[in-house]
C-alpha cells in the first residue's frame, strides 16, 4: 500500500491508507471510491477522497437497491441440509443481541414522537408504530417503498437537508439505522439531526461493526465493505466519538445482528463478492467450514467482537 494520507472526518487527524476495495460491491464495476484510510489519532476508518453528497446519489442508481427490491441478493441456493440448519439454530440459541426497535422501546415512553432518518422501506417505522410510537420518516431515495399510515408519515429529505415540514426541537427521539456509514459528514449529520430533538431528547444510531469477527475474517468480502455506498467503518469507540463530537451526551452502547451470517444465503453473498475481487486482499472466500469456525469463535465472545452491528444511545443536553 502507498503512504498516502487524508484527513479524518471525525477529528481531522492524519489517516493512512490501509486497504483498497477495487470494485463496487453491488455492480462489480471498478470504483474510484474504495480507498480505506485509518486515522492515526482516533482509529476511525473511512473512504477517501470523500465524494460530494451529490455524487453519492449516483451510487444508488444501480437498477435497484435493498430499499427498492431484491437487488444484490445471491443466486438461488439449494435448500439447506441438516448441518446448515443446525449451524443456524445454534447461532440463534447463542444470539443475545439488542435489536434497535427493542432499544428504542425500552428507552422511550409509548406515544413518543420519533423521526427515522433514512427510513428506507419503512419496516422499522412499521414495527415501532405497532408498539404505539408516532413515527415520521425521512428518505431521500424517492424510488424506495415507504409506509404511510395512521401513525406514520414520510417526507423526502436527508440528514444533510432536513424536510422543511419538520419542526425543530419537537421530537422525543431520532434514529439512524444503517445510515451513518453512508454519509459524507457523519458528525455534521448527527449535529443537524439533533436540531429536531427536544432538550433531553434521545438519538439512536446503529451501524455495521468494523470490530466484528466476521469483518476481520472476511476482509474485503464482508458484505458491509460496500464501497462506494459505505464511506465510514465504525467501531464502538469511533461511533461514540462521533456522537460526542456532534454535541450529544453518550448514554449507552448496544449490539445486534448475529444469526444471518451463518445461513447458506449469506455465505453465497460473500462468495460472490470474493469471486469478483480479482485476487485483491485482504479477503477470504466464505464457506460452510468457515461459518462453523466463526460460530465456534464467537458464540461466547465479547459483544464488540460477536455482533456485526453496533449502536449508541445519546442524549441532547437540556
Amino acid at each position: 500500500l502507498s503512504m498516502n494520507f487524508s484527513g479524518c472526518p471525525i477529528c481531522d487527524g492524519e489517516g493512512r491508507l490501509v486497504r483498497t476495495m477495487p470494485v463496487d460491491a453491488k455492480t462489480f464495476q471498478p470504483t474510484a471510491h474504495g480507498h480505506v484510510y485509518r486515522c492515526g489519532a482516533c482509529g476511525f476508518e473511512y473512504i477517501a477522497p470523500r465524494p460530494t453528497p451529490q455524487e453519492t446519489a449516483g451510487f444508488y442508481d444501480i437498477g435497484g437497491y435493498y430499499t427498492q427490491g431484491d437487488f444484490g441478493r445471491p443466486p438461488a441456493v439449494p435448500a439447506p441440509g441438516f448441518l446448515s440448519r443446525l449451524r443456524l439454530h445454534l447461532a440463534w440459541r447463542a444470539d443475545r443481541g439488542d435489536p434497535l426497535v427493542d432499544v428504542v422501546s425500552r428507552r422511550l415512553a409509548r406515544a413518543a414522537t420519533i423521526v427515522d432518518i433514512g427510513c428506507g422501506d419503512g419496516s422499522q417505522m412499521a414495527r415501532l408504530a405497532e408498539r404505539g410510537f408516532r413515527m415520521t420518516g425521512v428518505e431521500r431515495d424517492t424510488k424506495s417503498v415507504s409506509l404511510q399510515g395512521e401513525h406514520t408519515q414520510v417526507f423526502e429529505g436527508s440528514a444533510e437537508a432536513l424536510p422543511a415540514q419538520l419542526a425543530r426541537g419537537s421530537f422525543d427521539g431520532v434514529m439512524f439505522k444503517q445510515v451513518l456509514e453512508h454519509l459524507v459528514d457523519p458528525v455534521g449529520a448527527l449535529r443537524n439531526a439533533a436540531q429536531l430533538l427536544k432538550p433531553g431528547g434521545v438519538m439512536f444510531v446503529e451501524v455495521p461493526n468494523n470490530d466484528s469477527a466476521i469483518a476481520h475474517q472476511s476482509g474485503l468480502s464482508w458484505e458491509h465493505m460496500d464501497a462506494p455506498r459505505h464511506l465510514n467503518f465504525f467501531t464502538q469507540d469511533t461511533l461514540r466519538a462521533t456522537a460526542t463530537a456532534s454535541g450529544l451526551a453518550f448514554e449507552s452502547v448496544f449490539f445486534s445482528e448475529y444469526c444471518r451470517y451463518f445461513s447458506d444465503a449469506y455465505i453465497a453473498i460473500e462468495q460472490r463478492i470474493f469471486d469478483h475481487l480479482g485476487g485483491a486482499g485482504p479477503a477470504q472466500r466464505n464457506s460452510s467450514a468457515r461459518a462453523w469456525q466463526l460460530l465456534l469463535k464467537t458464540a461466547g465472545a465479547a459483544r464488540r467482537v460477536k455482533y456485526d452491528c453496533v449502536g449508541v444511545v445519546a442524549v441532547k443536553p437540556r
